[in-house]
Parts: C-alpha cells; structure tokens; sequence
C-alpha cells in the first residue's frame, strides 16, 4: 500500500492548481466584463452626450435663422463672426456665428449670401454644423407702376396726368386737385379729384431702390464735364462729343450744385446727373432711350423738371439743324448724315430721382420714374407703362424678400 501514496499527492497538487487557475481565470473574465460594462456605459454616456450637442448644433442655427426672419437689419445689427457666444442651453452650450464667405463683410451689400455656423458643446463633446442662405431677389414693386414716389403727389387744379397700363402710386399722400386718368394707389389722400379707374387706399409701401445703387452706376460710368445747357447733343456708346465714347453708353455728369439744361438732344444710353441742390431740367424736345436693356434710361441725384412739349414738337433733325443719328448712334439700327430725320420727343426706360419732379408742358414718357421725393403735375402728361421693366429689371432696382437656406447646403463640419 505504501507504494502508492506519491501519486496521490502529485494528483491532490494538480487539482490545486487547476483550481487555482480555474480561479484566477474566472476573476480575470469576470473584471473583464466588468470592464467591458463601464466602457460601454462610458460609451453609452458619450453617445448621449453627442446627440444632445449635435441637437444643440441644430438649435444655434435655427435661431439664427430667426434672428435673419425677424431682423430686417441684421447685416447692420450682426458682426461678421460670434453672434452668440458659448450660451447655456440645457446641459450643454452653444455658440453662433454668421459670416459673409465672400468679402467678410456683412453690411455692404443684400446681395451677399450668409453662412451659418452651429456649435454645440456637451461635457467633452461637441458638433459643429453650418447652413448656407441665399438671398431669393425680385423686382422692386414701384416698377409695376407708371410712377410711384415716396412721397406727396400732387396734381394741381385742372392739370392731368394719364397713366396708361399700370397705376400712378405713392408711398405718402395723393393730393389731386385735377384729373387722374388711370389708376392710383396711395397711403393716405387730401383730395380725391377725379380719378378714372380704381383707387386704392390705403396701399401697401413699396421698397425703394437700395441707397447704393447710384453710386455703383457712377462708378462704372464715363466722366462728361459740366456744361450748363447741353442743347443739340447726341449721346451714345459710339458718340461723345467730349471724347471717347463709352461701351455701355454710361455717363456721368457732376453740375456742382449748379442748374442745368437739356434740350433738342438725344441720348441711346444711361445719363447720370448729380446736381446736388441744384436742379435737371430736360426741355422742349428730347428723345431718350437706354442702350442696354438692364441698364435705367436717366438717374438724377438733385430735383428735375420735365418740360419737354411731346404733343406739339417732334426731335428734328431740320428744325435744329442737328443729325440725330450720326456713324455710333443708329437709330432703329440706320444711321447717316443727313440732316432730314424726326424722332420722338419722349423718354423711354425707366427714370430714377433721388429728390423732386416737376411735370410740365406735356411729356410723354413710355416706362416708369421712380422718386424718392414728392411729384407735381402742372399740365397734361401721360405715362405709358413698359412691363419689360418689371419681368426683367434693370441691374440693382431690386430687392431681397428673404434668406432662404441653398439646397443641400447643410453639413457637418469637422476642424
């Protein structure tokens, strides 16, 4: 029996061991698991805490987005950056930020797009996701109309004006104390006289143009000198009796405060007349067109009066002595050099008049004037609507009517 005993005891060692590593692999296993389960509840938390930062994200944009509905002034109230920094929100934070991608600047033009930038910050997570807006542009309303100012239209007893398509409009009062031959459209009215088709009353405000868009004209514009009557003239992209003609027939004339005097001359392009407190008078006859269709017809920073007689007197080429349609200035594509020829005496295109207009005599005018300031009417003019103005404006005579967000512009952004 003795013989046996060794092997027992190697066999009860054995059995030791294997449960002791039985043991200590179970103990490793089971502080694996626990591991595991505070990783992944870790894991869990950060995945919580990310969602709630992404929605934070989400939140920060929307309210810039509102801040955009709500502010008609936000590219002048708004930096160009932080707009709301690290603000509470929940448990977390957020932060937005609005920035112009392409000057940087904000408040220099409508025009511009606006990128939106969300940050939201949850314990050690964090989302950034931005949005681009675009401006959705129409055609200013006032070139639904024959003529719409901003404000008092005047028509003086016994005096007429016929609006032919379109309405006679103000932003401010009506007072009419002779004839309205059309329709009108006003904020307010002191008298009523006759007014031939309907009357709206009161009408909603229609934007003006921007502040800046004169000064973008003149700055493409060729340089003409003050001349205080410009009588018998042609104007043109091929024709400058100062000089070289420019492409776009854009000129440009600074009186210096002082008056001055167009008359029995003709322009195919855009004039521009800065006359400060001084005054634009176009008189007799005329016969002014744009050259380019997106371009307006006459801009006036300073007051005008309209005296040219279109009922009576033609633009001739005989009675003034003048070619009207020299070699850079066709007209109906023909030009020559003869002296034989008669033109309308009218204006066509659009008019715009950063202060008074006076109309006398018996204008003709086939477009729309635009004036930032009151309109009186001394005689019988007529106005003929051209609805091109409105379906295709010219360049900058229109507005932004909202920020919408650009198609498939919505990302996440990573730093």
């Amino acid at each position: 029996m003795a013989t046996h005993r060794p092997n027992c005891v190697r066999r009860r060692g054995s059995i030791y061991l294997y449960v002791l590593s039985s043991s200590l692999l179970i103990t490793i296993i089971g502080l694996g698991s626990l591991a595991a389960v505070r990783i992944q509840m870790r894991s869990s938390c950060l995945r919580r805490d990310y969602a709630e930062a992404r929605a934070y994200a989400t939140s920060a944009i929307e309210l810039g987005l509102f801040y955009v509905k709500q502010d008609p002034t936000w590219r002048d109230t708004r930096p160009n950056g932080v707009w709301v920094q690290d603000q509470a929100i929940g448990s977390g934070r957020f932060t937005i930020q609005g920035i112009d991608p392409g000057d940087g600047v904000l408040s220099d033009s409508q025009y511009e797009p606006l990128v939106l930038t969300g940050i939201g910050t949850k314990g050690v997570t964090r989302h950034k996701a931005e949005v681009t807006l675009v401006p959705v542009i129409k055609p200013l309303q006032a070139l639904q109309t024959c003529l719409h100012a901003s404000g008092l239209v005047h028509i003086l007893a016994g005096k007429q004006i016929v609006a032919v398509g379109a309405p006679i409009s103000t932003n401010g009062q009506l007072d009419n104390e002779g004839i309205l031959d059309g329709d009108a459209q006003a904020q307010t009215v002191n008298r009523t006289g006759t007014i031939t088709g309907a009357f709206t009353l009161p009408a909603p405000n229609k934007n003006m143009p921007d502040a800046t868009v004169i000064a973008n004209y003149v700055s493409k514009a060729t340089a003409l000198p003050y001349v205080a009557t410009i009588d018998k003239v042609v104007l043109a992209p091929g024709c400058n009796p100062w000089g070289i003609g420019d492409p776009n027939g854009l000129y440009y004339i600074d009186t210096g405060g002082a008056n001055v005097t167009i008359k029995n001359s003709r322009l195919n392009g855009t004039l521009i007349v800065k006359t400060g407190g001084g005054t634009l008078t176009v008189d007799t006859a005329a016969f002014f067109q744009n050259y380019r269709s997106d371009f307006p017809t006459l801009i006036v920073e300073g007051n005008v009066i309209i005296n040219i007689q279109s009922c009576s007197v033609m633009l001739s080429e005989v009675t003034n002595a003048a070619n009207y349609n020299p070699v850079g200035a066709s007209y109906e594509g023909i030009y020559d050099s003869d002296m034989l020829d008669t033109y309308p005496n009218e204006i066509r295109g659009l008019i715009h008049i950063n202060g008074s207009l006076s109309l006398q005599q018996s204008a003709r005018i086939v477009g729309t004037v635009i004036c930032d300031g009151p309109v009186t009417c001394e005689a019988a003019n007529t106005i003929i609507y051209n609805s091109v103005l409105y379906t295709s404006p010219p360049i900058g005579y229109t507005y932004v009517a909202e920020m919408k967000i650009s198609p498939q512009s919505w990302r996440q952004v990573v730093d």
